[in-house]
């Protein structure tokens, strides 16, 4: 069978999203969650270096010192200490909140019925060695 020239044939169906798994969006949202945690870590640490190197720490210590401290210094260590725990809170509660959210969309599709979607199937045109499109 030959492939024809407008290209596969497409179909409209619809389906109906009646349940997410709540393991499913746990599973997926500490993954998500962490990826993005590690990302903001790693950018924390770039961004500090730069502004240390460049001097802007330094400046800024000595414009909070203008206020009338006598001393200010930024302790890097200790502030990356903080913003990794508060870092690692703030992935369990968004994790969570996930969970929550699915738990609240499962009942709530239990009284309306779920959401009805038109998803657009198309048929897959495979390739052979001789160059002819078969159809599945």
């Amino acid at each position: 069978m030959t492939t024809s020239p407008r290209g596969p044939r497409v179909r409209r169906v619809s389906r109906v999203i009646r349940e997410i798994d709540p393991w499913s969006a746990f599973r997926v949202g500490i993954v998500f969650h962490g990826v993005l945690y590690l990302m903001a870590l790693i950018a924390l640490v770039l961004l500090w270096s730069v502004a240390s190197a460049t001097g802007t720490i330094d400046n800024i210590e000595r414009f909070l010192e203008s206020f009338g401290w006598e001393s200010f210094q930024f302790n890097g260590f200790q502030l990356f200490f903080n913003t990794m725990f508060l870092g690692l809170f703030v992935v369990v509660l968004l994790t969570a909140i996930w969970v929550l959210c699915a738990t609240v969309f499962n009942l709530i599709t239990d009284l309306v019925g779920g959401i009805r979607v038109s998803v657009l199937e198309e048929e897959v045109v495979v390739s052979t060695v001789e160059g002819e499109g078969k159809r599945q």
